[in-house]
């Protein structure tokens, strides 16, 4: 600026007091920067105490091994772990038999039905199961019993199960030649004002736990009347 080339008296006053002033900062400024330097010195690289973290720093680390664990005493070799033994599935357990006897498949068994008269209303017949083969079986149940028509449909519904008969509910014992037998009941045609349903043409039955069938075609003059269709457990003995 214009002030600082004016060569009065004034001007050369000012110069004059600044370099009087300048003196004193100077030698002030050169005590500050020992002070800080002395400062720094004592003080660490984070601010903290020299002399502590001097020490932290140079404390000897001690080299001495890290003790194991003492090996187990006895046989004076370690005993290694034990695995356990592999996981074995467990096979399948067999549904036992009715008296330990193997039960009568359908491929051993020969279907009959016999009348038994009337009584009391209603009509009995004496349905039969035949061991045909070589070897004793068991039967032990009811039997599944249905109606087919001429042309294999199923005439009305299946019979309902009852306690008609001999059977007690215990398995029966077979043996070659043997029948089984169970009782099949429905209305008397008499009672019922003619409410039947249509003439069947065979008679399909399942053994007692059986998934297969056995037939026939001699139905003895069985018709179902009044919607009462039943069939009683296998017993030893007609009834």
């Amino acid at each position: 600026m214009s002030h600082t080339h004016r060569r009065d008296g004034r001007g050369r006053r000012r110069g004059g007091r600044n370099k009087a002033r300048g003196r004193p900062c100077g030698a002030w400024g050169a005590a500050l920067a020992l002070a800080c330097a002395a400062a720094l010195t004592a003080c660490g690289p984070d601010g903290g105490d020299a002399g502590a973290a001097g020490t932290a720093s140079d404390a000897p680390t001690s080299s001495a091994p890290t003790e194991s664990a003492p090996a187990p005493t006895g046989t004076g070799t370690p005993a290694e772990p034990t695995q356990p033994p592999p996981p074995t599935s467990a096979a399948p357990s067999a549904s036992p038999k009715p008296g330990g006897i193997a039960r009568c498949e359908t491929d051993g068994l020969a279907l009959s039905l016999v009348a038994d008269g009337q009584e009391m209303n209603s009509k009995y017949f004496d349905l039969r199961l035949t061991n045909t083969g070589s070897e004793p079986c068991d039967l032990l149940g009811h039997p599944g019993v249905s109606l087919l028509d001429a042309g294999g449909k199923r005439v009305g519904e299946p019979a309902t199960r009852s306690q008609d008969g001999a059977g007690d509910g215990g398995p029966v014992r077979l043996r070659p030649g043997q029948a089984a037998h169970a009782t099949v009941k429905t209305a008397g045609e008499g009672v019922t004002d003619g409410r039947c349903w249509p003439e069947a043409a065979t008679l399909l039955v399942y053994p007692p736990g059986s998934k297969q069938t056995v037939t026939t075609r001699d139905l003895a003059g069985l018709r179902v009347c009044g919607d009462s269709f039943q069939v009683g457990p296998v017993g030893d003995r007609a009834p």
